[in-house]
């Protein structure tokens, strides 16, 4: 519901019906933001559509819901995923969908959380074939995107997110067997994130996410452990 507020009705883009696989989110979006809930498994009240933006979990959801959508969509048309994917899934769908369809496949991975969706400041990796298709579509990303970055073809947005995450997961391992064996010796967690966070091991883990979540016990990260773990496999 977050990336999909700034894309309602009385925003930049044109885009205006919602689609979920539970219909009664979908229904929401079109009472909360004005859009109209697309009920059809058929996908057919997106025929108009020039652009399609999917957030779903994996590429398998991804691949399902893009070959039934794109034989409803005008050739040209354009599907923007903001999963979190698997690079080589996303590079076999979009040369399967433009040669089957003429319909352009984008991945465009978002960082930033809940709060950046909703504030629509998201930090967007977008990953196309073809130029004309990307400039098209960064209109659109840029409703919810504070900052968008051509990573180049086909999956490579996917990719850079899949390290990004990689990254941010052994930032946090790492700071947290730190503040453990630091308390071991007597140093409060608190104690030891002040020092760190303006010193050089200072990361987004230990300046926002340990000091906000762990050690105020919330553990509210808006995101879940097994989407981490399995941006982290894609990365092996």
């Amino acid at each position: 519901m977050s990336l999909a507020g700034p894309l309602a009705p009385g925003s930049s883009t044109t885009s205006r019906a919602s689609w979920n696989r539970t219909l009664e989110k979908a229904k929401q979006h079109a009472a909360r933001f004005g859009s109209v809930a697309a009920t059809a498994d058929d996908f057919r009240d997106f025929s108009q559509a020039s652009a399609v933006v999917l957030c779903l979990p994996t590429s398998a959801e991804d691949a399902a819901v893009s070959k039934a959508l794109a034989p409803h969509l005008a050739r040209g048309a354009c599907i923007i995923s903001c999963t979190s994917g698997e690079p080589e899934e996303t590079r076999r769908l979009a040369t399967s969908l433009y040669e089957s369809c003429g319909v352009h496949f984008l991945d465009c991975p978002v960082s930033g959380g809940p709060a950046g969706a909703k504030a629509g400041t998201l930090t967007c990796m977008l990953g196309a074939n073809d130029d004309e298709a990307a400039a098209r579509c960064t209109g659109v990303v840029s409703t919810f995107a504070g900052k968008i970055v051509r990573t180049g073809p086909a999956g490579s947005g996917h990719a850079v997110k899949s390290i990004n995450n990689l990254m941010n997961s052994a930032h946090l391992l790492l700071a947290t067997e730190g503040l453990l064996a630091l308390q071991q010796l007597g140093v409060k967690p608190d104690v030891a994130l002040s020092v760190i966070n303006s010193s050089s091991g200072r990361s987004l883990q230990t300046q926002e996410r340990l000091p906000k979540e762990v050690l105020t016990r919330a553990f509210n990260y808006g995101f879940k452990l097994p989407l981490m773990a399995k941006d982290v496999r894609i990365a092996e």
